[in-house]
């Protein structure tokens, strides 16, 4: 198969991955938040990001090594597989045992029960980390998402039926862990490869020596990503932080689908036309204004019509998350543009570079976030906003010089696009007032 076609082909099962897969579970998070409430959702917050740090301590940036390694063969794989394992078991222990004591900072006992439970899934990602990369590498997305598919539905099903049967925040949790698990059952006995019993030593600094950077600066991304989270469940309610999670999970599901989409197929095809740098500035532009003329338009329009939509979906419960809504959306719309840039570093192997440019967005973020601070909520998500615009501008000035491709000419190329959202959202919002002023009218 050409090129042209393994990519359009991984678009297309990409997409119907994340729209059926990605959807089914989001519309199972809308249901449980409508059987649930802010403060169950609030909890699952509390904890996200030491999940998250431990499922990313595991694969340690070793996936993105085997991808972007075009020699790599049975010893890469094996090799890394059982230092995924080791790693996961060692994260495991880390957390069993640290889980006591995140309970007692957040000041909630039912957080150390949720944490080790959660642990378990390090191991299922250990499990299934070479397959994935194995099948990403060879773009076979279509058994990606098939094999994807029993687990997320019983786990969906599990899930819902706990909510409704009053088992709280515990129906989150175990919604996540079955589909984590039965996924990693069906990844592992339909995946061709399996582990050999060699280790290689060599191997070993290779791919480490690669993703030991992207590792750290991906720890500082997860950390500091999560920084709201853990500010705004220290300092201020449970609730609150249900109503932020909330919030920014709508805003960012509609364009990580089309980051998902994008980012899954086009990093394997980078890397593979890494040696033609024209012709990957050309792709990258192509991606940048395609991507932008759909996620600018769409989040202002998100934004215009929020109340209205968190009413409807998710019940009046959940209105205080609606004006959080807004402002985060106008972060979210460069998600996108932040991964392309970051996969350029990545395709060129510059995991240093890589490091240092997440160490000073970081210092950007705590800035933000120290400035914002006595402003309250609303004043640290704003400050969401204008991190997000600074470090896609540092972003944009270290990729540019690796494709010729400069930071202005990319803000020039997005211009036509922001102004459509702008436009957007004025008709959108005039319209819902429009409408409420009629009804009030009735």
């Amino acid at each position: 198969m050409s090129l042209k076609k393994q990519t359009f082909s991984g678009v297309i099962w990409t997409l119907a991955d994340i729209l059926f897969l990605k959807g089914l579970t989001f519309i199972a998070s809308i249901i449980l938040a409508r059987l649930l409430g802010p403060t169950e959702f609030g909890l699952i917050g509390m904890v996200s990001v030491f999940i998250s740090i431990g499922v990313l301590l595991v694969n340690s940036g070793l996936s993105s090594s085997i991808i972007r390694a075009q020699d790599a063969d049975d010893r890469d794989f094996t090799t890394v597989f059982y230092l995924n394992l080791i790693i996961s078991l060692v994260v495991f222990f880390l957390f069993y045992m640290a889980a006591p004591y995140i309970a007692k900072f957040y000041e909630q006992a039912v957080l150390t029960d949720i944490i080790r439970l959660y642990s378990f899934s390090f191991l299922f990602t250990a499990l299934s980390a070479v397959q994935l990369a194995i099948l990403n590498k060879m773009m076979l997305f279509k058994k990606i998402m098939l094999l994807n598919i029993p687990g997320t539905v019983i786990g969906v099903i599990i899930g819902i039926a706990l909510g409704y049967y009053g088992y709280g925040v515990w129906s989150i949790v175990w919604m996540f862990l079955a589909t984590q698990f039965i996924n990693t059952l069906f990844i592992w006995f339909f995946s061709a490869w399996k582990p050999g019993l060699h280790f290689s030593l060599e191997k070993m600094k290779y791919h480490f020596g690669f993703g030991f950077k992207l590792l750290l600066s991906g720890l500082l991304n997860i950390v500091f990503n999560n920084v709201y989270n853990v500010v705004i469940g220290k300092f201020f309610t449970v609730q609150s932080l249900g109503y932020f999670e909330r919030a920014r999970t709508f805003s960012d599901y509609p364009v990580t689908i089309l980051s998902g989409v994008i980012d899954k197929v086009t990093y394997p095809l980078l890397a593979k036309i890494q040696d033609e740098r024209d012709r990957i500035a050309g792709v990258y532009k192509q991606l940048l204004q395609f991507s932008f003329f759909i996620t600018a338009p769409l989040m202002f329009g998100a934004a215009g019509i929020a109340y209205p939509l968190f009413e409807l979906v998710l019940g009046d419960q959940w209105l205080p998350a609606a004006e959080y809504f807004q402002i985060i959306c106008l972060a979210s719309m460069f998600y996108p543009v932040h991964n392309f840039n970051i996969n350029i570093l990545k395709v060129y192997g510059r995991s240093d570079l890589f490091l240092k440019l997440e160490i000073l967005k970081k210092i950007v973020l705590v800035v933000g976030i120290l400035v914002a601070f006595p402003f309250g909520i609303l004043g640290l998500i704003w400050s969401t906003v204008i991190t997000s615009i600074i470090s896609l501008l540092i972003n944009m000035h270290y990729s540019s010089d690796m494709i010729n491709y400069s930071p202005s000419r990319q803000l020039t190329d997005m211009v036509p696009a922001f102004l459509t959202g702008i436009l957007t959202f004025v008709i959108i919002n005039g319209t819902v007032h429009l409408l409420h002023n009629y009804s009030l009218l009735l």
